[in-house]
Formats: structure tokens, C-alpha cells, sequence
């Protein structure tokens, strides 16, 4: 053996942890790096090790190891209380990996283990993806959302149960006469709080309230189609004349603050982060150019997660500073893409797994980053546990997966009353 091997082994011998564990420092050289792993006062670790040497051998297992360091410690520590806080910090850890996988140590059982139906487990069609409960939402709550399409079913399921969905602007506003693409105005439909149209991807959220509150001016500027006139910001919103525009962008604003000024609850739906970005001012269009002369002043930019991490943090701040008790749901669309701007080198459907691979990372830090802002599997309760997903477009969810995802939206967020009601209310109308 070389020199260098000697000089290896000597530094950083092997051990080995028994599953029997023998605490006798002099003998068991795991004694030793947990001892050092706990405790920082050095003359108390060699009064530790001493008597270890002497009594360790008696020791069942390391509960009794633990309890043998504390009685030590008023004795021989020069600060007991630093040492015991350490020794405390220690078993907390011991106890949170002990618990990590415990079923009974978990507000739903369930959530602990994949649902294996050859060992008892129930089909995943009829499993909920429910982790913990929040229940701050009943019939009085003031309720808000935005988002993809998908977005729309969350508001109008609600709207039909009766909860106090908070909507300012309908799919057609009589007074200017806009309206929203393939509405009907004698029959206006509640889409979304506002008449935002769908926001398709993250920055589209930020530029809404950036815009209301006066952070940045976005898009003053308009498409002509015929006979009306496209918002590239408000994705499918037509003005029949420029004076209609002025006048609806001035209540639609007012109507956006008070918006966010007054719902408790607000629902935001991320659909993809594939996007197109303005390069005069770096802004984001609502989706892909109709306009041809709009093509040479876009490119198309596939967001990172850190760059929708930034978008959504920042509209948070902004409704935040106006609201601050206002508390988010965040949930990713099921519905897939329609198109795909990569396909030199990717099918629609892997662009499609990566768009909300990434939204659902960059969902997943902003909710571990912001206090009163939650997570809604409503992806996963479709793509994983749907019998039936989709409709006859193999795009849109189909009507019983969409109950179901108000269903695990009920569990999660809905007080004990609030369900007490909904039973009471489902008997009645039977």
C-alpha cells in the first residue's frame, strides 16, 4: 500500500453503526462522532467519554445514551443550559426523521405512501391528493381569481354553490361596449374578478397589478382587426372604437385595485411558461402574435423557474403592500398546450411535461417563501387521479375530473361549517 493510501485511511478510518450500538468511546469510534456531533464543550466531552468508557457498555440503546448525557450535564458542562439546548436540537432532529414517513404523525394517514391496490392501497381514481388542511374559506369569504381557463371552472363552480366570488367585470361591459371573443352580450358570463382576460403565463399576473397600482404602465397600445380593436395585454378583449378602449382601460383599472384592495382569498391558475416578450419596453403579450407587422419587435422566451419565482414574488409584494391579510391559492393548469413554440427540437407534449414541471417547481418555492400562500393540487388531481380526464379535444377537462378537483378544493380550504352548509344545501335540492 502507497503512501498516500496510509495517509487516506489514517485521516478518515471506516466505522461501522451496529444496529446493536455498544457506547464505549474507547471502542466503538461511532460513540465518539456523535458525541462530538452534539455537544461543543470539549472538557465536558472528556469527562463524558470517561465515564462512557466505564458504564457505556451498559447502556441499551440510544434513548438511554441520551438520557445518560443529560443527568451529566449539571454536573460536568461549564454551561449546562447551552449544552442541553444542543442536546435538545439534536433529539428534535432524531425525532423529525423518525416521524418522516410515520402515517400517524400526518394529518391525512394516507398521504405518507403511494396507493399500492395489490397491498390494500385504493385506486388512484379514487384517491385525493389531500397533505394538510387549511380551512380559513366559508360562504362569506371574498373570493377572487385570475389565471388559464382552467382558472374559469374554479369560478364558476364556486359561483353556482353560492360562495362570495368577487367579480367587477363581466365577459361584456354595456357601457363601452367591449366585450370578450365569442361571448354573448345578452348573456354576460363571469370568467375571472376582472375582464383580464386568461393569463397564460407569470409575468402576466405581475403586469396586471403593476399596472393598476401605478408600479409601471403597460401596454398602452392597441391591434386593429376589422372592426375592432385587440389589447395584446387582455388576451381574446375587443373595443369597438379607441374612445371604447379609453374609457373601459380607466374603469378596468379602478376595477382591478378594488379587486385586489377587497378579496380575502385569491386564486391564481399558472398555465405555461412559454411566453412572448415585447422588445421595445421587455413586457409580455398575453399570448402568441395575430398580428403579422407585431412579429419582428417579439421574441419567444421559455421562462426559467427562477424567472417565474421573480414574476409571481412580484405580485405578490404589490397585492400585499395593498392587502396585506389577502391570502393565495396557487394551483397549475392540467390543461395542456395547444401549441408549442420549440418544436425545432421538441413534440408539443414534452414541451408541455416541461412548462409544468416548472411552474409546479417555481409554485413550490413560492409558497415555502411567503407566509398565507398554499399550494392546490388541482394538476394532480387530474392527471393522476381522474378516471376520466379529458373531453373530446383531449385537452379541456372533462366535467368529472373538474368535480373532483372541487372536491380535494373543498377538504382543503373550506371551514367545518362551511361543509356543514354544502351537506345541508345537497340535501335540500335532492
Amino acid at each position: 500500500m502507497n503512501d498516500t493510501a496510509d495517509k487516506s485511511e489514517t485521516a478518515n478510518p471506516m466505522f461501522i453503526l451496529h444496529t446493536q450500538m455498544l457506547f464505549v468511546p474507547s471502542q466503538n469510534r461511532s460513540v465518539d462522532i456523535l458525541i462530538d456531533h452534539i455537544f461543543d464543550d470539549d472538557d465536558f466531552k472528556t469527562v463524558l467519554r470517561e465515564r462512557l468508557n466505564s458504564v457505556g457498555s451498559q447502556l441499551a440503546d440510544q434513548d438511554a445514551f441520551l438520557d445518560f448525557c443529560e443527568q451529566l450535564l449539571p454536573e460536568a458542562a461549564a454551561d449546562p443550559v447551552a449544552q442541553a439546548q444542543r442536546l435538545t436540537d439534536f433529539k428534535n432532529t432524531r425525532d423529525d426523521i423518525d416521524d418522516r414517513f410515520n402515517p400517524n404523525k400526518k394529518p391525512n394517514p394516507e398521504a405518507v405512501w403511494w396507493p399500492d391496490p395489490t397491498h390494500g392501497g385504493k385506486p388512484l381514481h379514487e384517491v385525493l391528493p389531500l397533505g394538510a388542511r387549511y380551512p380559513f374559506i366559508d360562504q362569506s369569504t371574498v373570493i377572487g381569481s385570475a389565471g388559464s381557463c382552467f382558472a374559469v371552472e374554479i369560478a364558476q363552480n364556486l359561483i353556482r354553490r353560492g360562495f362570495n366570488y368577487l367579480c367587477l367585470e363581466t365577459t361584456y361591459d354595456p357601457e363601452t361596449g367591449t366585450m370578450m371573443a365569442e361571448s354573448d352580450p345578452d348573456n354576460p358570463a363571469v370568467q375571472f374578478s376582472c375582464r383580464w382576460g386568461i393569463l397564460f403565463n407569470t409575468p402576466s399576473f405581475t403586469q396586471i397589478v403593476e399596472n393598476a397600482f401605478g408600479e409601471k404602465n403597460i401596454g398602452n397600445f392597441l391591434i386593429n382587426v376589422g372592426s375592432a380593436y385587440m389589447d395584446p395585454y387582455r388576451e381574446a378583449v375587443a373595443f369597438p372604437t379607441l374612445e371604447a378602449y379609453a374609457a373601459e382601460r380607466e374603469k378596468h383599472l379602478a376595477n382591478t385595485r378594488a379587486v385586489f384592495e377587497q378579496a380575502e382569498v385569491f386564486v391564481i391558475t399558472l398555465g405555461l411558461n412559454e411566453a412572448w416578450q415585447y422588445l421595445p419596453d421587455e413586457t409580455y403579450i398575453s399570448r402568441n402574435p395575430r398580428n403579422q407587422n407585431m412579429r419582428g419587435l417579439l421574441t419567444h422566451r421559455k421562462l426559467t423557474v427562477q424567472e417565474n419565482i421573480d414574476h409571481l414574488q412580484r405580485f405578490i409584494d404589490i397585492v400585499r403592500h395593498h392587502n396585506p391579510n389577502l391570502k393565495l391559492i396557487i394551483s397549475v393548469s392540467p390543461v395542456p398546450f395547444m401549441a408549442t413554440g420549440r418544436a425545432d427540437k421538441h413534440h408539443v407534449i414534452t414541451a408541455n411535461t416541461h412548462s409544468k414541471a416548472v411552474l409546479r417547481v417555481a409554485a413550490e418555492e413560492i409558497v415555502e417563501r411567503n407566509k398565507d400562500v398554499f399550494y392546490f393540487p388541482s394538476y394532480e388531481v387530474v392527471t393522476v387521479c381522474s378516471k376520466e380526464i379529458w373531453t373530446e379535444d383531449q385537452r379541456h377537462i372533462h366535467p368529472s375530473a373538474v368535480a373532483r378537483v372541487m372536491d380535494l378544493f373543498d377538504e382543503m380550504f373550506l371551514t367545518r361549517a362551511a361543509k356543514n352548509l354544502e351537506k345541508l344545501q345537497a340535501a335540500e335540492g335532492a
